[in-house]
């Protein structure tokens, strides 16, 4: 294997807790991160993308709404639910550790990817079964506007020198596919990845956001405890974009990047009446009325150093600007006469970011874990997991993207949509309905949880025990095909470790801590744990015999009942438990 891309690969093995995963599953999980991280700018896992046993001609395959992975059609519809015009991607990928491209592979990728859409991949494995079904509910809910976008990637760790029968190869296949009308055809890509790409779209991913501005018709904003330096003024076009213009090796402009955006790119639809017709104004020549007409772009910067006009921005985030960054961004050839009201603020304080983020935004439909992110409750919760011993900590992300380049162990971090799924299933007792209902049963208990009198050594309990199950996962220590009852494991673990202790009435502090101890205990011996999901799978396999679970989806439908969750409570717990 290249040394580089060896070297890369234990890196992100290391940083990403998957030191017994073998040479090619290493490789396959890092070309995944590459280029989803470096290349797209998501903050995706590779890790659920990543294919986990031999299945046909592929080794991972995303699907993507609005910019995050549908797993299966819980996480689908909640995202589907977001937005009213939702924008899809298909990404499928196949790697080698090898340096040849060979005619075989690549053309049984192809087939890979045709039968997946033709459901001729049903029964390969459960995490296919699941895609397929997130598939068919894209294509009867989300695709009224626009279709799908494909992205196929096929990677060594050679050199790709364009061979005439592998060209060939490679456009009659993709001619099929855009022959299916299925697609979008002007977002289909596919990418021919060696040493160079790979080794360049990772150093992308790990790379933290850093650019220099002129931006000399500013003035400061008054003074604020929370805020280092602000301005406010107008800002040349061309400079805007050096915020988020992605480069090559050789300074060509490869891409836009993604992580400079609160609002997830994908929320851009360039097909808008409006948005088109800005393009059109800037395109015909108009651009120097374009200051009147706009309401200005928004960035928070965690730091800021000024030399006279010129602006060196860190860590930095567009709260508010989206479709206006992007449309000058796709016209950046028309733009030399073009300015932009612009406010710089640089703050450390995430409270206070996140309250402008909320507030420059609230034209937009705002996410409840946006809000949650707002609450002295959950800043503690943070300090407090953050701060555990090194065995035990969790990063609890209160902003999106908030440790995309700090050095830790991607499993530990909890993003709070997760954390609201696990705390449904464990203190409100509803594992049935949390992966798919959790926004509304936070809702109906906003009150009771995350509250000034909640407890934070419970949750980062919780949030412990989801990690230490997805650890499990990650490191193949449990079968794969139990993900479908992921919530049920966490609440079953949870209940096993604190009896039926009714954690929405508060409780002395002592309680909490000794509970808490509890959880951890339980969920940090391997064995013990692995034991315990075992026993729950038996009371799954057991339930499940008597509904409808002729395939994946009837199966999942038949596990968000009341019926199901009792039967398995019975099976679990003893009625006094």
């Amino acid at each position: 294997m290249n040394p580089v891309i060896k070297s890369q690969t234990r890196t992100f093995q290391k940083e990403s807790g998957l030191e017994e995963l073998s040479q090619s599953e290493a490789f396959e999980a890092y070309t995944i991160f590459s280029v989803i991280s470096g290349q797209l700018s998501y903050g995706v896992d590779p890790l659920q993308v990543h294919l986990k046993g031999d299945e046909f001609g592929l080794d991972g395959v995303g699907i993507l709404i609005q910019g995050k992975l549908a797993a299966d059609t819980d996480e689908a519809s909640a995202l589907l639910d977001d937005v009213v015009d939702p924008d899809v991607e298909f990404l499928f990928f196949q790697s080698k550790t090898g340096t040849s491209y060979d005619y075989g592979d690549i053309g049984k990728m192809f087939d890979g990817i045709d039968q997946f859409f033709n459901d001729e991949l049903l029964g390969e494995s459960d995490q296919l079964d699941d895609l397929m079904a997130v598939k068919e509910l894209i294509f009867e809910k989300a695709v009224t506007r626009r279709n799908p976008a494909l992205r196929v990637y096929y990677a060594t760790t050679g050199t790709y020198s364009h061979p005439d029968k592998i060209e060939n190869l490679l456009d009659r296949r993709m001619r099929t596919l855009r022959e299916q009308s299925i697609f979008d055809t002007s977002r289909m890509h596919l990418d021919m990845l060696g040493a160079e790409k790979l080794q360049n779209y990772y150093r992308s991913a790990k790379r933290s956001s850093r650019a220099k501005i002129e931006f000399p018709r500013q003035t400061a904003l008054p003074k604020n405890p929370r805020v280092e330096q602000g301005y406010v003024g107008y800002i040349d076009a061309n400079e805007l974009l050096k915020l988020v213009e992605v480069r090559g090796e050789g300074g060509e402009i490869v891409g836009i990047n993604r992580f400079a955006f609160f609002d997830n790119i994908r929320d851009f639809n360039e097909k808008s009446p409006l948005n088109k017709s800005v393009g059109e104004t800037l395109r015909s020549g108009e651009g120097s009325d374009f200051v009147f007409r706009n309401n200005g772009v928004t960035v928070i910067a965690k730091s800021i150093h000024r030399t006279a006009d010129e602006f060196i921005v860190e860590d930095y985030q567009i709260v508010n600007g989206c479709q206006t960054t992007n449309i000058l961004f796709q016209n950046r050839d028309h733009i030399s006469d073009v300015s932009i009201p612009f406010r710089l603020i640089g703050s450390d304080d995430d409270d206070f970011i996140s309250s402008i983020i909320v507030g420059t935004n609230s034209q937009n439909q705002v996410k409840p874990e946006q809000f949650l992110a707002l609450l002295p409750f959950v800043k503690n919760l943070e300090e407090f997991s953050r701060s555990a011993d090194e065995a035990y900590r969790v990063y609890i992300e209160r902003r999106e993207y908030q440790y995309q380049h700090e050095n830790i162990e991607r499993a530990r971090i909890m993003p709070l949509a997760v954390l609201m799924k696990a705390v449904s299933a464990t203190i409100l007792k509803q594992p049935n309905r949390s992966p798919r209902d959790y926004k509304k049963l936070f809702k109906d208990n906003s009150s009771l949880l995350f509250s000034d009198v909640s407890d934070v050594q419970l949750y980062h309990a919780i949030a412990y025990l989801y990690y230490r199950l997805e650890f499990l996962w990650r490191n193949n220590r449990i079968d794969a095909s139990l993900k479908i009852f992921r919530f049920y494991i966490i609440w079953a673990a949870f209940r096993e470790a604190t009896g039926n202790e009714n954690f929405l009435k508060p409780l002395k502090a002592a309680k909490y801590a000794m509970y808490s101890e509890k959880i951890i205990e339980f969920s940090k011996d391997e064995d013990a744990f692995k034991k315990a999901v075992e026993r729950y799978a038996a009371a799954f396999n057991k339930a499940t015999k008597e509904l409808s679970t002729e395939n994946r989806e009837k199966l999942r439908d038949s596990i968000r009942s009341e019926t199901f969750f009792m039967k398995v409570s019975d099976e679990l717990f003893t009625p006094d438990d």
